[in-house]
């Protein structure tokens, strides 16, 4: 008989829209579109991403494996769900050298706008099929202009504040896993959306 093994997987994807692709969207849509918007243009054939990096891995923390055995043994405690999914890129440092570790609770990059940011998820983000988590979330215009070097996946409660500290952005925040690649620089203009997808299994 064959072991049990409980196994978690990641990958982020990257796309990328660059400013002149993103003003001939706000010419399109009258403003900065979301990401709901962004997803429905491309859906239509209207605009396709500039550019496309996946990134595949993740390591899941202490702190979420913890949140996944207490709401499995039903203890209680944040879900990820669209009111309190967070997604979060940081600076690292400029440098990929350093691989994650359990024990991380924060982004590298964590306590500037400048150099880590966190937001909530797009609308209709996170879905679930089959062991399949699904997460986006769109970094608009003015946000998470930095070198993205890591990522993350986060929960908390209260009303989600975006911002360049993870304790600052809801009530409780928890990190639940932590990546550290290289996955391009984020300039002023552009549009990204980063799409995660996590498979337990």
């Amino acid at each position: 008989m064959s072991d049990d093994v409980f196994a978690w997987s990641a990958v982020a994807e990257v796309r990328k829209y660059f400013a002149d692709t993103v003003q001939a969207m706000i010419a399109h849509v009258g403003r900065e579109p979301l990401g709901h918007e962004i997803e429905d243009l491309v859906a239509r054939g209207l605009f396709a991403p500039d550019e496309v990096h996946v990134e595949p891995g993740n390591l899941l923390t202490t702190a979420g494996l913890g949140r996944i055995t207490s709401l499995l043994e039903g203890n209680g405690g944040a879900v990820f769900n669209n009111a309190q999914a967070i997604i979060g890129v940081g600076y690292h440092g400029g440098t990929t050298t350093n691989d994650a570790a359990v024990t991380d609770t924060v982004l590298a990059g964590n306590g500037s706008t400048s150099t880590a940011y966190y937001q909530g998820a797009d609308s209709g983000y996170p879905t679930q099929s089959g062991g399949v988590i699904t997460v986006n979330s769109t970094f608009g215009i003015g946000n998470g202009n930095f070198g993205w070097n890591e990522w993350c996946l986060g929960i908390a409660t209260g009303t989600l504040t975006p911002g360049g500290t993870l304790a600052s952005v809801g009530t409780s925040p928890i990190m639940l896993n932590h990546k550290i690649a290289g996955l391009g620089t984020k300039a002023s203009g552009a549009i990204w959306t980063l799409a995660a997808t996590c498979t337990i299994s």
